[in-house]
């Protein structure tokens, strides 16, 4: 059995979706795949990770609490053995008869993209999990996380998407949208070189008191760029943004702590403070990419090396 997720990048409504605020978010061509086939001459199941085809873990879980018999190739990754632990006996929760046979598995999950980038690593696997469980990905994924579910979405999605939180115990509303602006060339994803704790983030978060201005603010903006064909609209929208969830949150945005100099606009997307930040300015593409160059950035990824392509996912 063979199959793959998405991995994910929230535009907007970074925090305020956990208050209800509608946010805009994309699948991204990078994603992790996981293959599954029986394997009788072994007891429980022998789990390799790779990232980009070099090996990460190599595991062998047994007995109903999936306890590793192995450890992680890099001893940094026991978190990651841990967790993988943690969605199969979630999965098997929710689906008793799921791995219930006496009979050995071998999985081999491959990472597209390096974990550090914050693109998914861990609901790409959660949704791959839950497909291989034939569950319902959000239950398990609520059942790990207080996060507000919309990497499952993305996980799952071919286009860009409109997502709506709306409790733990209730189905999200997504709405698939066509988000490819026609100023493309002018955003780039910059990663920030830090790797942002988003269960942290939204733990030190209250979505119960974010006065309801502050999501209604964000869910117009969301409305609005997703139509707007105009660079200099789509920048002013995005600074607004910032500076409404800076006013609900008491963050400071991160174009005010580096980027003062950018001529355009500079958005933490996800948890602020780290993972990828999306860059546009009314300025050559070429300039933009030399500033943030010039910044030390690493991984500069234009706006349609970024998007997810039609028909990959199936």
């Amino acid at each position: 059995m063979h199959f793959r997720s998405n991995g994910k990048l929230m535009i907007t409504g970074e925090y305020l979706v956990l208050a209800g605020a509608r946010a805009l978010a994309m699948p991204v061509r990078y994603g992790q795949t996981l293959d599954v086939s029986p394997s009788p001459g072994i007891t429980g199941i022998h789990w390799r990770s790779l990232i980009k085809d070099k090996p990460w873990l190599d595991v062998v879980f047994r007995g109903e609490s999936f306890e590793p018999k192995t450890h992680a190739i890099d001893d940094a990754d026991h978190a990651s053995v841990r967790f993988v632990q943690q969605t199969l006996s979630a999965a098997k929760k929710i689906k008793p008869g799921f791995l219930s046979q006496q009979k050995g598995w071998k999985a081999m999950a491959c990472l597209e993209f390096d974990k550090s980038w914050g693109l998914g690593s861990s609901s790409s696997l959660i949704s791959n999990i839950a497909y291989w469980a034939a569950t319902d990905p959000y239950e398990l994924f609520f059942e790990l996380s207080k996060g507000s579910g919309y990497d499952m979405a993305c996980a799952r999605s071919q286009t860009p998407i409109i997502y709506t939180f709306t409790g733990y115990h209730n189905k999200p509303l997504v709405q698939r949208v066509d988000f490819r602006p026609v100023f493309h060339k002018h955003l780039f994803f910059i990663y920030s070189g830090q790797k942002q704790d988003s269960a942290k983030s939204i733990a030190n978060f209250n979505a119960l008191k974010i006065p309801k201005i502050f999501t209604e603010s964000i869910s117009r903006i969301t409305d609005h760029i997703i139509h707007t064909d105009d660079l200099h609209d789509f920048i002013q929208s995005l600074l607004l943004h910032e500076s409404v969830t800076a006013r609900a949150t008491g963050l400071n945005p991160i174009q005010k702590q580096h980027y003062q100099d950018f001529p355009g606009v500079v958005k933490s997307l996800g948890a602020w403070g780290g993972d990828f930040l999306l860059a546009a300015a009314e300025m050559p593409p070429d300039d933009i990419k030399r500033y943030f160059k010039e910044k030390n950035a690493r991984v500069i990824i234009p706006f349609n090396e970024m998007q997810i392509t039609p028909g990959v996912i199936e």
